[in-house]
């Protein structure tokens, strides 16, 4: 145990600017970020109420990870491109969660419910701006959004999967 008190202070003699009399995991960490800019939906994922696994989905849309058919036919494997859910366009992020008629109608449904001004986003940006702007603030509504926000998007996942593994819907048809 004292033997890892010496190394951690050797570690942290490392680093000329820290301050021994304030946090130094805070300032160990600033250290390691050197000013790497903050991603601009944070805001979505702290402090949001939906489940671990809607978190997680939320997480790798906003990371553009989702294994899409776009991305998954630019790794060279034979996929259905046409969206499973509107069966109208090519499968991309952004026409998954943004262009696609049955992921809009779905949106109006729940607005209509929050009581939320209607959703007009046509490009992905536009709608990462619509959906920050919603997640900002500490008011009851916005904590409602960021969860309905997760949820949603793991629910429009997780259908795309159903339908796509099962040849078959678990919901009504919105489009």
């Amino acid at each position: 145990m004292i033997r890892k008190i010496l190394e951690a202070r050797t570690i942290i003699s490392q680093f000329p600017t820290i301050n021994l009399e304030k946090s130094v995991i805070t300032q160990l960490y600033n250290n390691m970020l050197q000013g790497k800019p903050k991603v601009p939906w944070k805001c979505l994922m702290y402090m949001n109420a939906a489940r671990p696994k809607s978190k997680f989905t939320t997480w790798i849309q906003l990371h553009g990870k989702m294994l899409t058919t776009d991305r998954l036919s630019k790794w060279g494997l034979d996929v259905e491109k046409t969206c499973c859910l509107c069966q109208l366009q090519e499968e991309s992020r952004e026409h998954l969660f943004v262009q696609c008629t049955y992921v809009r109608r779905l949106w109006d449904i729940i607005l209509r419910w929050m009581n939320r001004p209607m959703y007009n986003a046509t490009t992905w940006e536009q709608h990462i701006q619509w959906t920050i702007s919603n997640a900002k603030g500490k008011s009851k509504e916005v904590q409602v959004f960021k969860m309905m926000y997760a949820e949603i998007t793991y629910g429009i996942w997780n259908e795309r999967n159903w339908r796509i593994l099962n040849k078959t819907a678990t919901v009504g048809n919105y489009s």
